[in-house]
């Protein structure tokens, strides 16, 4: 879990996979990033800036997709505590997500 960025916008938080998602049998390692906010618009071709702070659980195979979706909803519910925690939330407002003034996100 941690904090996502698109483009020149808002930080929010996120949760992230990394590894194969064994429920779909995906033989490449991938990471996916799920960032917990309600966008209006797509964004692909942005920019995304990730830091991640913490690590929830490992990748493990489920029965059912319910039972996948279900434990993705478990992990977003703790990465939203987690990230409430002063010492993680301090990190929403690094300069990491600025870019100086004057520069934009350059496709």
């Amino acid at each position: 879990y941690g904090w996502a960025c698109v483009g020149n916008g808002d930080v929010h938080k996120m949760v992230l996979s990394i590894g194969w998602n064994p429920f779909y049998k995906n033989i490449k390692k991938s990471a996916e990033t799920h960032i917990i906010h309600a966008f209006k618009d797509d964004f692909y071709g942005e920019v995304l800036s990730i830091v991640i702070i913490g690590y929830i659980r490992s990748e493990k195979n489920f029965c059912s997709l319910e039972a996948l979706i279900s434990a993705i909803q478990e992990d977003i519910e703790e990465a939203k505590r987690q990230l409430d925690l002063p010492e993680h939330l301090k990190l929403k407002d690094d300069n990491f997500f600025r870019l100086p003034a004057g520069k934009t996100v350059k496709h």
